[in-house]
């Protein structure tokens, strides 16, 4: 589907050249070019409102004693709920500007410097489905008001926490940003959504919330509290605000600062293994990052015991993410630690390359890619990580590495060039 797109910016040349790289993608495309005062004397205007993507071309500091415009505008842009998808184009910048204007709301972030069409098509694909999404979860939250059930963006009530903001949401479940009056400090609040057909009883975080209770590491978030109120249950954890990988990988990472990353992962699998939980769900949306620069694993909902029953494996291949799924979990065979270690040379690929190893036109075909696809080697100035990736992503997990311990050790004698 031809994505709706709005190009934003002082500059009439880089407007420009915006559209012939999105032209050069889709032929047939006419995006609206807008001056950027117009556009905010407008709120956006009609045009930019019936887009699902706005490119923000936009100066940035590179020094902390720099004014920074693309950051004022953003935080002007985002006072109207309406707009669209926000991706920067960034003249100037660097890793401090592209978290904040992560923070502040824009979707994705470039560099103008690396902007090429692959890299621009791969973005605008992505908002703009994530604005389909959007925009379809909002009309189903209007039909259902209007036919008298809870509106989809009424936020629930749970004693002892005063929720602030929306920061995520999925079929089971929605995360906001809260305040613990118990702690007097922001939390982020997992809160369950009641499903058709299933009994209020049916516990869908008393998992969670035991696997990450049995880990005690400053890898593993911190989980403050867990309850039920009013047929919802609720997971009361600790807040990133300085967000997650996935936020991060939106402005591209070197091999040493894709090395060091991964090393911390691996270091949270080796805590994750020794208690004997497998993740099941390892992907960039659930490595956050603190302001130390740690990395923390999050969301253990479809984590499991190594010894546990494992009838309900096939379960965990309909709810990860087709695109870091080890071979076996997409087969449905029992699961080990080295499921998660495949998982770990997906993200690393990722980071090393801006790009994921396998694709498909369905779900289903993207999983067979895991299972007989053949990865699509490095770069050769990446050369020197391929015999670690190699072990890592290996098809059969009997030539993975053995544990997590083991993965690590190979990691700590690798050097980024």
């Amino acid at each position: 589907m031809k994505p709706r797109i709005a190009i934003v910016g002082h500059d009439p040349q880089q407007r420009q050249w915006l559209r012939h790289h999105l032209q050069a993608l889709w032929p047939d495309l006419n995006p609206p070019s807008i001056e950027l005062d117009q556009y905010l004397d407008q709120q956006g205007g009609a045009v930019a409102h019936s887009c699902e993507v706005t490119l923000l071309c936009a100066d940035f500091a590179t020094t902390p004693a720099e004014r920074c415009e693309g950051l004022a505008l953003l935080k002007r842009m985002r006072r109207s709920a309406a707009l669209p998808g926000t991706i920067v184009i960034a003249n100037g910048g660097n890793e401090l500007t592209a978290a904040q204007a992560t923070r502040i709301g824009a979707a994705a972030y470039l560099p103008r410097t690396l902007v090429d069409a692959q890299r621009l098509a791969g973005t605008v694909r992505r908002v703009a489905h994530a604005s389909r999404r959007r925009e379809q979860r909002n009309a189903s939250g209007i039909a259902r008001s209007n036919g008298g059930s809870e509106a989809a963006a009424e936020a629930p009530k749970i004693p002892g926490y005063t929720l602030l903001r929306e920061l995520g949401n999925s079929t089971r479940a929605r995360v906001w940003l809260a305040r613990s009056d118990a702690l007097g400090r922001p939390v982020a609040l997992k809160v369950s959504t009641p499903q058709h057909g299933e009994s209020n009883d049916t516990p869908q975080f008393a998992r969670e919330y035991a696997a990450i209770a049995a880990m005690r590491s400053p890898a593993i978030v911190d989980i403050y509290d867990y309850g039920v109120h009013d047929g919802r249950e609720f997971l009361a954890m600790e807040f990133f605000p300085c967000g997650d990988l996935k936020q991060r990988l939106l402005h591209p990472l070197d091999a040493g600062q894709a090395l060091t990353i991964t090393r911390k992962i691996a270091a949270a699998l080796c805590v994750t293994h020794a208690a004997g939980i497998v993740h099941r769900d390892l992907k960039p949306p659930n490595v956050m990052l603190r302001a130390d620069a740690s990395v923390v694993l999050i969301d253990f909902g479809l984590a499991k015991q190594l010894d546990a029953n494992t009838n309900s494996t096939a379960i965990g291949v309909l709810r990860g993410s087709p695109y870091y799924m080890s071979p076996e979990q997409v087969q449905g065979l029992v699961l080990d630690g080295r499921s998660d270690i495949y998982s770990l040379g997906v993200v690393l690929y990722e980071m090393l390359t801006g790009r994921k190893p396998f694709h498909g036109l369905t779900a289903m075909d993207l999983m067979q890619q895991h299972v007989s696809g053949e990865r699509p080697a490095l770069p050769p100035e990446q050369a020197a990580f391929e015999p670690v990736l190699a072990r890592l992503m290996a098809r059969e997990r009997d030539q993975r590495y053995a544990d997590a311990p083991e993965a690590l050790a190979a990691l700590e004698q690798l050097h980024a060039a």
